[in-house]
């Protein structure tokens, strides 16, 4: 498919890139400063259909490929998806949220599993949890290891949050930062052991929600 880019003046979105760009630069320890990710607004549900080759469920609003951030334009939400980004400030939410993922593929070295941690911290960078209803129990979001999918960001944030209050950044950064030198489901279990003193599981996360709480 080929497509002609123009370029878009949208002093909204520009404010909303500039702010995530000095917080995420923070957050992840980046100064991002040249080759920074570009934005694309796109248009309609065929748009994203053509541009990611393939028929995509409703939910589908946005994505990253590596330095490329895609987004359907904010004024489209109500009409080609399922979502309600039907305020300014959840629009800017979901599109802090795929800026993080261009920040988690550089420090990660282009590392996206295991797929609950990459859109946990995407979540919870974004500010998107402040959006959901409180979590009372884990239990599903172990089942994202490297496979996507509309049940992943239930829980996902929940759990960066929890290991960002009650274990700090840095920890999590490290855990990241060394995912290039996993290949599976149990090195990262071994990997996040290291840094955590314990395997990720549900009985462990709720306890920890629990005393959250």
């Amino acid at each position: 498919m080929i497509f002609k880019l123009i370029e878009q003046k949208d002093k909204f979105v520009e404010k909303v890139y500039k702010e995530a760009m000095k917080d995420l630069n923070k957050f992840y320890g980046i100064n991002w400063t040249y080759g920074k990710p570009n934005v694309i607004i796109v248009g309609s549900r065929k748009q994203i259909d053509q541009l990611k080759d393939m028929k995509t469920e409703r939910w589908v609003v946005g994505w990253s490929d590596r330095q490329t951030i895609y987004v359907l334009n904010r004024r489209k939400m109500g009409k080609e998806s399922n979502h309600k980004f039907n305020t300014e400030k959840t629009y800017a939410a979901l599109l802090k949220h795929e800026i993080s993922h261009a920040f988690y593929n550089v420090l990660s070295k282009g590392k996206y599993n295991p797929r609950w941690l990459c859109e946990g911290v995407a979540i919870y960078t974004s500010g998107q949890n402040k959006f959901k209803k409180p979590l009372i129990k884990f239990g599903s979001f172990l089942d994202f290891y490297d496979v996507g999918g509309s049940g992943i960001y239930s829980e996902a944030g929940f759990v960066v949050e929890i290991l960002v209050k009650k274990y700090g950044k840095k920890k999590l950064l490290e855990l990241i930062s060394n995912l290039n030198t996993i290949n599976n489901e149990e090195s990262f279990s071994k990997l996040f052991k290291k840094i955590y003193s314990f395997t990720p599981s549900y009985k462990k996360f709720n306890s920890l929600l629990k005393g959250a709480k």
